[in-house]
Parts: C-alpha cells; sequence; structure tokens
C-alpha cells in the first residue's frame, strides 16, 4: 500500500469514529433528557404524595365530622317528604309563595345519596336570597344544583326564582363498610 492510500484510510477510520462518535453522543444526550424527564415527573409526584400525606389528620377530622353529622336516609320517600315539607314552611315562613314543585329522582352514589326537589317561588328578591342562605348551612347538606331568577311581569316588586335544591344523606352502612373478609386456618 502507498503512503497515501494510508492516509485515505486513516482519515475514513477517523471521520468514522469522529461521525461515531457523534451520532452515539447524540442518542446518549437524548436519553439522559429522558431521564432528566422522569426524573422530575417523580419529584413532582414524591412532592404531591407529601402534600396529600400531610393533609391526612385533616381529611381524617373531615371524615369523623361527616360520619357524625351526616344525616342517614330512613327511606327515600321519608327523605323526600322531608326536604319539601321543610322547604314549604320555611318559604312560607319568609313570605314567600311555592308556584310550582317537583321532586327529583333519588341519586345513589358510593359516598351518598342525594334527594333532590325543583321549586318555583315568587317574592322579593332580598327575601328569596336571605331564604336561600338561610338554609344552605354546611350542617343542613343543602345545596343549589341550580338557580334562575326572572322578574315578575304582574309584580315589578317581586322576582320568580326556579330552584333546583338537594339534600346529601349519608351513605347506606351497607355499602360503606369494607367487605368482611373470612378468617384464614
Amino acid at each position: 500500500m502507498k503512503a497515501s492510500e494510508r492516509r485515505m484510510i486513516m482519515i475514513l477510520v477517523v471521520l468514522a469514529a469522529v461521525c461515531g462518535g457523534a451520532i452515539l453522543s447524540q442518542r446518549l444526550l437524548r436519553l439522559q433528557h429522558g431521564i432528566e424527564r422522569r426524573e422530575q415527573s417523580l419529584e413532582l409526584k414524591r412532592a404531591e404524595s407529601n402534600a396529600i400525606l400531610a393533609e391526612a389528620d385533616l381529611w381524617k377530622q373531615r371524615l369523623a365530622w361527616l360520619q357524625t353529622t351526616q344525616p342517614p336516609m330512613k327511606s327515600e320517600n321519608e327523605a323526600s317528604k322531608e326536604l319539601l315539607e321543610g322547604l314549604l314552611s320555611s318559604a312560607t315562613a319568609k313570605g314567600l309563595t311555592v308556584q310550582k314543585q317537583q321532586l327529583h329522582e333519588l341519586v345513589n352514589a358510593e359516598f351518598y345519596r342525594e334527594v333532590g326537589v325543583t321549586l318555583t317561588v315568587k317574592g322579593a328578591l332580598p327575601a328569596v336570597f336571605r331564604w336561600m342562605h338561610q338554609m344552605l348551612s354546611p350542617k343542613s347538606f343543602y345545596m343549589v344544583d341550580r338557580l334562575k331568577v326572572v322578574p315578575d311581569s304582574a309584580d315589578p316588586a317581586s322576582i320568580i326564582a326556579i330552584i333546583d335544591i338537594s339534600r346529601l344523606f349519608g351513605p347506606d352502612l351497607a355499602s360503606a363498610e369494607p367487605p368482611a373478609t373470612a378468617p384464614s386456618n
């Protein structure tokens, strides 16, 4: 082999080594970036887990409050009747006129039971909102799912409010308790 051929082979080997090194370094950089992204994701998950664990006592207190305060549902009919009668009597006491009422179907979720009613109430704006504010205390477990307020065309001093009101009850005891495990021998 001639010296010029040796130099050409050497140049080709060096070029191949440089190109191979460049390709390999690009792949290693991509791999490193992927590892860094996964590391950041894991750090965020760990920080989120630590924050959730730090709030564990608060959530246990809230669960205990719910278990002692949230009323249990005796029957769907009794709960709906109690909700409707309570709302009608409190609305009448505040000087409001209930024009329409319609019961909702029972919502049976894993951690609560919900009964509801749609009321069409007529009265002065401040009186309607005071009545709603009075009934929406946390201990009552009432919620307003929908509210539509329109002026009364017959009486400009009054409004007509269409309100979907629900009340939450505790879950059935059978579904709230974890399933019993059979003793092992």
